[in-house]
């Protein structure tokens, strides 16, 4: 879109860290990275190597991988339904002191889903509006249900 005068759609990662250090992602494709596309975004990382085809949506990745083409990523969404809810950007630098790196910690552009995230499939559309709001700038964090801010 270079050169047309629109703005590129923000990137936007979203993943955990399991006990074991590795980062589990959305395999590119899967529902969440459909609605983050449906709110205005770019799933990153998008350039995955799946494989093993099964069933499931997730798949782990070497931190290294995903630092190279998450580093960048304009939005952070850290998903706690599994490891738990983080609160401050030091919680996630514990998890990987690499995280520090990434345009979206620097810029405090990190949220993290709340353990009801998946739990109403009827919440999808205010999902994806509330991840809209995260991209445009326009998110009334007091009002939000499924993502809160991650504070320094």
């Amino acid at each position: 879109m270079s050169g047309s005068g629109l703005a590129e759609p923000p990137s936007a990662a979203f993943f955990s860290i399991n006990s074991g250090g590795s980062v589990v992602i959305r395999k590119p494709g899967d529902y969440v990275t459909k609605m983050i596309e449906m709110a205005g975004g770019t799933y990153v990382p998008s350039d995955v190597n799946i494989e093993e085809e099964n069933a499931l949506s997730t798949m782990n990745m070497q931190m290294e991988a995903f630092y190279e083409q998450a580093v960048d990523a304009d939005i952070i969404f850290y998903n706690s339904t599994i490891e738990g809810e983080i609160t401050h950007l030091s919680d996630l630098t514990a998890k990987s002191a690499n995280l520090a790196d990434f345009k979206a910690v620097r810029n405090g552009n990190v949220w993290c889903t709340g353990s009801n995230m998946f739990q109403t499939t009827t919440g999808i559309r205010d999902m994806i509006i509330e991840m809209n709001a995260i991209f445009t700038g326009t998110a009334d964090e007091d009002s939000l249900v499924y993502f809160h801010r991650v504070e320094e």
